[in-house]
């Protein structure tokens, strides 16, 4: 069975075919009504199916002139239209000759059942319509002009509509298109489009001010001239191929502008496909990090100086506790062998294996007072100082310390400005840089002392650790000797780390240095190199005063003149020799073991006390309370304070409280009767 399919809208014509051929039936498609006669001249047709509003020749008018014609008005014609404008359509379709009357859209099944019914019709007979006489034509042309007006008038409805929604829709992708380019020129982050071979499509003003081109200057190059170097572009095309199944991902590489600078770039790479997943082409979204690189560079630095220090105080509160261990030990061993030393005959053999003795423990107590330097636990008496004073006071004997191979230079800053230090810890540090400068000179060379100020801010600080905002004055040793690698400046003060031999050097040397100069709040830093020499600098806060006069030390021992002196100490084994050095010294003494002991004692003496040397750390009440407790007493009882690790009793972070008297386990006969007589005079 053949049917002739007539509509203009192509769609529609494909639809209907389908559906047709899909049903059994040969199905011949025109746009019009005049190619639908054109083909009803030259074929047979066994049933019609037509819209009604089509170009050149619309539905009605093909009806009329088939059902007018005696050779196709026995061909069934069926009325398929989407343009129903109310029942008349379906009436003036009927009264031209239309078999049937379907209104689009319909049901395939119900469409196909209708071709059913009419072809079964037309098989019986009872579908032919006689040609239409001239009074029934007046009637219908006057029908068929209103009927067309009507479809006319909804169609123009229906196309205006399409037309507002055709424009409201390309209004729509208008303001689409501009939120989309306004996004695109506001991000932030540079913006690079591509094509799958690395072609430049278009990037974004964030791109043109990161790296310099112009859009002009770059489309249709390729993307490989934004990176370092061949490298960096290897990279980036390594990752595209690991991660090409991932909607995007994230890379950093060395990029360069146009000016040559090179930065570190973080790459956020998205994949640009069709609708049918093929890969076109990749955004790319190309962020600078350097300064989050910089300060993730700063902030690692931050974190090794902070574990340095962490373990720098640990191992300054292990050192500290074996000090003052070893300190007490010390004090009996150095009391007893000064007591025999006094008992026997200058050159007799027994003399002389207590003099080796005495050395022995002297030499042990100045690696205690290292340690107890190096754990900033060494108790001082700060003093407000002109460095370059202190300083040129040792020259002559840092000259003897070095040697006459070595040359020292000595820079000093004029009107330096002052600072708050005890003067013998300046004499250590000196000490201890001479001496590792001439171990590092092999033959001749220089040593260079100088002075300067300097004031640091915030920002140079915050590279520094330990450093603190402020004035600071310079005292900087350098050498030309052999240097050192990075690896050694990691650790040089660490106690007990030494690159010396066996038997040349303890290790405590720079430790100590580290110790004093935390103690004073300051900070000390290295530059050294392999082959280049060494500098060391230390800065010491300024301190706002006038600074004080030094005083000398004495000479000689100095004696008592019977004046009482009251010791107490818990430990008897340095009890006992401490009261037998003084008593040789001519001082009558009195010993308690423990603090209420003492009061005791001081309470029954009818004359008084003069001095009262007692221990820091005791059972029963420290040193200071004790010392308190018997001048309310006795209120010009003079007090001198021994111990060998002392805590914030008498010292705040072992700085000497204003006014107070102190020595340091061990210490020696001279330094005894040095320090008890200054007591009793002061």
């Amino acid at each position: 069975m053949r049917i002739l399919s007539v509509d203009d809208n192509v769609e529609n014509r494909y639809l209907a075919e389908a559906l047709l051929k899909g049903n059994g039936y040969e199905v011949l498609s025109v746009a019009n009504g005049a190619e639908a006669l054109a083909q009803l001249q030259d074929g047979e047709f066994d049933l019609i199916l037509s819209d009604i509003l089509m170009p050149v020749m619309d539905g009605f008018e093909l009806c009329r002139r088939i059902k007018a014609d005696e050779r196709l008005c026995h061909i069934p014609f069926i009325v398929y239209t989407a343009t129903y404008t109310g029942p008349q359509d379906e009436a003036f379709a009927m009264k031209i000759g239309a078999d049937r009357f379907v209104q689009k859209p319909c049901e395939p099944d119900l469409l196909i059942e209708t071709l059913h019914e009419v072809m079964a019709a037309d098989r019986g007979g009872s579908g032919l319509v006689a040609p239409l006489g001239p009074a029934p034509e007046e009637e219908v042309l006057k029908l068929y002009n209103e009927r067309l007006v009507r479809k006319l008038e909804q169609k123009m409805l229906q196309l205006e509509k399409e037309v507002e929604a055709r424009q409201n829709a390309e209004e729509i992708l208008r303001q689409s298109e501009k939120k989309y380019r306004s996004l695109y020129n506001s991000i932030r982050d540079a913006i690079l489009v591509s094509t799958i071979d690395g072609t430049i499509i278009d990037c974004n003003p964030a791109f043109v001010e990161l790296f310099g081109y112009s859009l002009a200057e770059i489309a249709g190059k390729k993307t490989g001239i934004f990176f370092e170097n061949e490298e960096e572009y290897r990279q980036i095309s390594a990752a595209l191929n690991e991660h090409c199944d991932d909607p995007s991902f994230l890379h950093t590489v060395m990029h360069k502008k146009k000016s040559g600078l090179v930065f570190p770039g973080e790459v956020h790479m998205y994949y640009l496909r069709n609708e049918e997943g093929s890969l076109t082409g990749f955004i790319e979204l190309i962020r600078d990090v350097s300064e989050r690189v910089r300060a993730e560079k700063v902030q690692r630095d931050l974190e090794a100086q902070l574990q340095q220090a962490q373990k720098m105080e640990s191992v300054g509160r292990l050192a500290g506790g074996v000090a003052h261990d070893y300190n007490n030990m010390l004090s009996v061993i150095l009391g007893y062998a000064q007591i025999a030393l006094g008992k026997t005959v200058p050159g007799s053999l027994m003399h002389e294996y207590l003099q080796q003795i005495l050395d022995a423990a002297t030499r042990s107590a100045n690696i205690t007072r290292q340690l107890l330097g190096f754990a900033r636990k060494q108790t001082i008496a700060p003093q407000i100082l002109d460095l370059n004073d202190i300083v040129e006071g040792m020259l002559k004997m840092l000259r003897r310390l070095i040697g006459e191979n070595l040359t020292l230079v000595w820079r000093p800053e004029p009107n330096l400005w002052p600072v708050r230090i005890d003067p013998s810890q300046v004499d250590q540090l000196l000490a201890n840089f001479c001496v590792n400068a001439h171990d590092a000179i092999a033959g001749v060379g220089t040593i260079t002392i100088a002075t300067g100020m300097v004031t640091f801010d915030a920002s140079y600080c915050a590279r520094h650790a330990g450093a603190v905002p402020g004035d600071y004055v310079l005292l900087a040793v350098s050498d030309n000797g052999c240097g050192m690698e990075k690896e050694i400046l990691d650790k040089i003060f660490e106690p007990f780390f030494t690159t010396k031999g066996i038997g040349r050097g303890t290790g405590l040397g720079l430790a100590t240095v580290y110790g004093i100069v935390k103690q004073n709040n300051g900070f000390v830093d290295v530059d050294s190199d392999p082959g280049q020499g060494t500098i060391f600098r230390v800065f010491l806060p300024r301190y706002a005063a006038k600074p004080d006069q030094v005083k000398e030390a004495g000479v000689g021992i100095p004696r008592g003149q019977g004046e009482t002196v009251l010791i107490v100490e818990d430990e008897e084994a340095i009890l006992k020799p401490t009261s037998i050095i003084l008593s040789d010294l001519g001082y009558r003494v009195l010993i308690a073991s423990r603090p209420s002991e003492a009061i005791r004692l001081a309470r029954e003496q009818p004359g008084g006390i003069h001095l009262l040397l007692t221990d820091v750390i005791m059972p029963e009440m420290n040193g200071r309370d004790l010392a308190d407790l018997l001048l309310s007493m006795q209120p010009g009882l003079k007090c001198l304070f021994m111990s060998g690790y002392t805590d914030n009793t008498i010292a705040n972070q072992g700085v000497l409280d204003p006014g107070i008297h102190f020595i340091q386990k061990p210490f020696s006969r001279r330094d005894l009767a040095v320090k008890v007589r200054t007591a009793l005079e002061l």
